[in-house]
């Protein structure tokens, strides 16, 4: 039987990242909030502000936004996102936002109001590392050569 190749994933966002996975004997690395910020992503200009001004500090893993929101997203599976009023607001109130039909509607009546950011920022605590907005086209080549830089430097000691 062939072993299942296993991806790392969570806090990588540069090539130094991708070398500690792959010396720990992950297989490769899931790399996501990093790809938010390049010029190819699908986002709003205001979410590729965030994740470039975000700190890992400013980053929570919860379901508010996603009960909020009314995902189907399933709870098993909190997200990290950059801070967000609603977080502050319902933070360890989860069942009480389910609950409560018209809190999920003040939710949707804000975000038409654009008082409260229409979306989450998805990001992770990596987000310390991206402070630039390189093209995907670019940005692999990079995370590559630093991956490989890292591991050529391990390699020595």
């Amino acid at each position: 039987m062939d072993p299942v190749p296993v991806l790392a994933a969570g806090g990588i966002a540069d090539g130094r990242g991708v070398a500690a996975a792959l010396v720990l004997g992950a297989a490769g690395a899931l790399i996501g909030t990093r790809f938010q910020a390049t010029t190819e992503a699908l986002v709003d200009p205001s979410i590729t502000k965030a994740i470039l001004e975000g700190r890992g500090r400013d980053t929570e893993r919860s379901t508010v936004l996603d009960i909020a929101r009314g995902s189907r997203w399933p709870a098993k599976y909190p997200a990290r996102t950059l801070g967000h009023p609603y977080l502050d607001h319902w933070r360890g109130r989860e069942a009480e936002l389910a609950a409560d039909p018209q809190a999920r509607q003040n939710y949707q009546d804000d975000v038409a109001r654009g008082t409260v950011p229409p979306l989450p920022v998805w990001a992770g605590e990596a987000v310390d590392l991206i402070t630039d907005l390189p093209s995907a086209t670019d940005l692999v080549p990079a995370l590559a050569a630093q991956a490989q830089e890292a591991l050529t430097r391990a390699g020595r000691r």
